[in-house]
This record gives C-alpha cells, sequence and structure tokens, in this order.
C-alpha cells in the first residue's frame, strides 16, 4: 500500500519508530540493526514501508534500504516466519550475512536470531536458497568482466558476492590473492575483506 514514507522522525524506541508526514504520525515497526543508522530525532528520513494486515490489526514495517524490504519480504513467504519473526532476525543479521549464510546452507549463523530454531533455519535455506542463487544469475553479465580462467568455485563466489550487491570491482579485488577453496569458504574469506578493507 506504501512504498515508502519520507518525514520527521519524532519518535524512536527499541522496535519502532514515529514518522510524522502531512501531519500524521506513522508509527512503524523497524529491525534493531537500522535504528542504530536513523539521524537524530526531528530530522527527516526515508523508510521503505511493507504493510502486514490481519483481521485484529493494520502494522507497517520500515526500512533504510529497498534490499532490506526486499529481503524481509522473502523472509516471511517461509512457513513458520512472521514479520515479526523477519524483523528479528534483520535485527540481528545483517542482509548480507543473511544472504551468504542462506547460500552457504549456514544453520547457525540462522539460529542466533531470537525465535529461529534448528528447523525454521532448515526451511528458510531450503525455501530461499534457490531464489538468492536467481538473484546471483541476474548478474552474470558482468561476470565476464572477471578472469576467464576462474574455477567454477571462484566464479561461483564472484557471483555470489554480486547478488550481495557489491559492484564487479570490489568482488573482484576481495577475491583477489585468496587461496583456492571451495566457494562457501571464499565467499567467507572475501566478505571478511569487505567487512575490514584496511586488513
Amino acid at each position: 500500500m506504501y512504498a515508502y514514507i519520507y518525514g520527521t522522525l519524532e519518535e524512536v524506541d527499541s522496535q519502532q519508530v514515529v514518522i510524522e508526514a502531512n501531519g500524521i504520525g506513522y508509527h512503524i515497526f523497524v529491525p534493531g540493526l537500522i535504528l542504530q543508522k536513523l539521524p537524530s530525532k526531528g530530522s527527516k528520513v526515508k523508510l521503505y514501508t511493507y504493510m502486514h494486515l490481519r483481521e485484529d490489526c493494520q502494522e507497517l514495517y520500515g526500512f533504510l534500504e529497498k534490499e532490506e524490504k526486499i529481503f524481509f519480504e522473502k523472509l516471511i513467504t517461509v512457513s513458520g516466519v512472521g514479520p515479526k519473526a523477519a524483523i528479528g532476525m534483520l535485527s540481528t543479521i545483517t542482509v548480507n550475512q543473511l544472504a551468504i549464510a542462506i547460500l552457504t546452507g549456514d544453520r547457525k549463523t540462522l539460529c542466533k536470531a531470537p525465535g529461529i530454531g534448528k528447523k525454521t533455519a532448515d526451511r528458510i535455506i531450503l525455501e530461499l536458497k534457490d531464489k538468492i542463487d536467481k538473484d546471483a544469475m541476474s548478474f552474470s553479465d558482468t561476470a565476464s568482466a572477471s578472469p576467464g580462467s576462474w574455477s567454477n568455485e571462484r566464479m561461483e563466489a564472484f557471483q555470489a558476492l554480486q547478488a550481495l550487491g557489491y559492484g564487479a570491482a570490489e568482488a573482484e579485488s576481495a577475491l583477489a590473492g585468496l587461496e583456492e577453496k571451495d566457494a562457501s569458504a571464499l565467499i567467507r574469506l572475501a566478505l571478511r575483506k569487505l567487512d575490514n578493507p584496511g586488513r
């Protein structure tokens, strides 16, 4: 119903914010990791929103980046994962970490989120892995810029990094110098380099 809401940040607490836009205060649930990135009260802010409708209530969920909203919408398509559970996951684990955990079948990382047990984590991996892989395939045109001599594992890691939002140059640079390993290990090592560019 609402693509996004742009207005003044009026209230902030541990799980939600109030944004005033055109004289209306919108009560919006946001992930904890996003709360840390919000500007100070009284500042203008834009949140991409998802409206969850039930018989007994209407709830708005907000995200700073469109990719966060898209990932949230993917999570709630999984049986047993509602909006509150999805928000809990995005409050504990970044979108990049979630995507890579799903791509590599890393159940342990998914279970760090509150209320996510082993069965739910396995279901998330099973139901979303192909969707994230399809996203990676959409970057196949840019993969031609990478060295043609790369192994299948390195190419898979390259495409996975692009699916997580990194540019071709960033992904290639992150993989440079890494010893040949399986794709999952290459992705983890490359993400460490990307998260700590000074190292």
